[in-house]
């Protein structure tokens, strides 16, 4: 399994309800995509960019090839409309984790990029992902679903990025 995660700067505040609004039909659609086994979306808690990101479960790199996903606009194409507004389009694909966390309400994703396998963030154990595929924007990456108000109480440190989540994890849908 991988992990495919999509991060996100949206710079158009009055396009901003219309593209979330798309984009929770799109994950759905991608979760009927075969291999694709797990999917979520969510915010920056500080507003701080990437300001949205979306995690996947998929079973390999091998699914962003096949004609299904490329037939459901996988890979950017179904959201060409709002291109103009993208600022920042990041996709990275990371390896050593069997399935994405399930971040529930009232629990936040930390998120710690680093240069090596062993950062730390005291009091949060950090599982950590080699960086594999797609634009490769950190060697490493590191998650942990933790409550809001431990996450609130986490220093600053470079590379990390509190995410709510917008939606629940959606399952396959195949």
């Amino acid at each position: 399994m991988s992990i495919y995660m999509v991060q996100h700067v949206f710079a158009r505040p009055d396009w901003e309800a219309e593209w979330n609004a798309w984009y929770a039909g799109n994950l759905r659609v991608l979760m009927s995509v075969p291999g694709f086994r797990t999917g979520q979306r969510f915010k920056a808690v500080d507003g701080a960019p990437p300001r949205y990101m979306a995690m996947y479960t998929v079973d390999s790199a091998d699914v962003f090839e096949t004609q299904f996903y490329k037939d459901s606009g996988g890979g950017g194409v179904a959201s060409q409309r709002f291109r103009p507004a993208y600022q920042v389009w990041i996709r990275n694909l990371f390896e050593n984790l069997a399935v994405a966390p399930a971040v529930k309400e009232g629990e936040c994703l930390v998120m710690l990029d680093a240069d090596a396998p062993d950062p730390q963030l005291p009091g949060v154990p950090l599982a950590m992902m080699k960086s594999t595929g797609f634009h490769k924007t950190t060697p490493w990456r590191g998650l942990a679903s933790v409550s809001e108000a431990r996450a609130q109480s986490l220093p600053e440190t470079d590379g990390l990025i509190l995410y709510r989540p917008v939606t629940s994890q959606l399952p396959q849908l195949y």
